[in-house]
């Protein structure tokens, strides 16, 4: 996956988390062409298991990404999935689509 963008700390009153759904939706789009590239490697050649591990990991960051998504429609992005505490900025700065909060991520 590319470089993480920064986020911009300036967010619309009405869109709290607009910023993070902005990052997000790069972060989609980047991850699924490079799924895209990872799969069209094994399409043209023997099966690369590498090739498909990678394509097998972007496919769930997606996934992360698309729930975090979801959570930001529900009004519960920020919120531990686990425990209910907020997940503090700093780690939603550092990964945007975290639904755990560190203590509870370090439990699972």
């Amino acid at each position: 996956m590319s470089t993480l963008a920064t986020v911009p700390t300036t967010a619309a009153p009405e869109a709290p988390f607009a910023s993070f759904r902005a990052l997000l939706e790069t972060q989609r789009a980047d991850c699924v062409g490079q799924r895209d590239l990872a799969l069209a490697e094994t399409a043209t050649s023997l099966p690369d298991p590498v090739a498909m591990s990678r394509a097998a990991s972007l496919l769930r960051t997606i996934e992360e990404i698309d729930a975090a998504l979801a959570r930001i429609d529900a009004g519960s992005y920020g919120t531990c999935v686990h425990c209910g505490n907020a997940i503090p900025t700093e780690r939603l700065e550092f990964r945007p689509f975290a639904a755990a909060c560190v203590t509870c991520q370090q439990m699972r």
